[in-house]
Parts: structure tokens; sequence; C-alpha cells
């Protein structure tokens, strides 16, 4: 085994766990999202979403975590490639996964609109 892959399913466990603690501690965003989606699940209990509804915000919200940490996993890969140089491909890539995260948040949005304004208005 390499030190970089796990050996049993407690050790995947283990670096899972470390990747979020690395994804809290570094990732302004990451956190930013996981405290608005916390927020918006509390106002959801409030208002009394249904089983249902709560599975369809948990899943909107775990989307959006996902689409964070991809986005972060290509920043390091990029920036741990290509350094400080300048690279057209090296921007590229970094503004293509920003845009991905832009895309998940919109659909988050519009999707927390659609569950959300029927149970206040």
């Amino acid at each position: 085994m390499t030190k970089y892959k796990a050996s049993n399913l407690l050790a995947s466990f283990e670096f899972a766990t470390k990747g979020l603690l690395i994804a809290l501690k570094s990732q302004r965003n990451f956190r930013i999202d996981l405290i608005i989606g916390a927020i918006v699940l509390i106002v959801a209990v409030f208002l009394r979403f249904s089983f249902l509804e709560m599975a369809v915000l948990v899943l909107i919200i775990g989307f959006m975590l996902f689409a964070e940490l991809i986005n972060t996993v290509i920043e390091f890969i990029v920036d741990a490639y290509f350094g400080n140089k300048y690279s057209i491909l090296a921007k590229m890539a970094k503004d293509i996964s920003a845009g991905a995260v832009l895309i998940s948040a919109i659909v988050s949005i519009i999707a927390g609109l659609l569950l959300f304004l029927p149970k206040i208005f």
C-alpha cells in the first residue's frame, strides 16, 4: 500500500474526514455554504417541511458542498502542476470549475425558492 491509499475501510473514513477538515480550515466558500445549508435546514424545520421536502433540501445542500469540494480539488491540482507559471489552460480549468460551482449555486437557489416560497406565502 502507498501512503495515499487506504488499507481498510476505517482508514478510508479517516482520509475522508481529514479531507473535510482541510476544506473547512482552508476554504472560505465551503464554510459559507455549510453555514447557509445549516440555516436553511433549521428554517425548513420551523416551516414544517415534509419528509420529502427535507430530503430534497438535503440533496441540494449536499450537491452544493460537493461542487465546492470538486472545485477546490481542481484548483489544488492546477496550482500544483502549474505553480506560479501563467497558463491559459490553467486559467480555463479554474474558470470552468468555478462556473460549475456557479451553476450549482443558481440551481440550488431556484430549487430552494420552489420549496420555500409556497411555505412562506
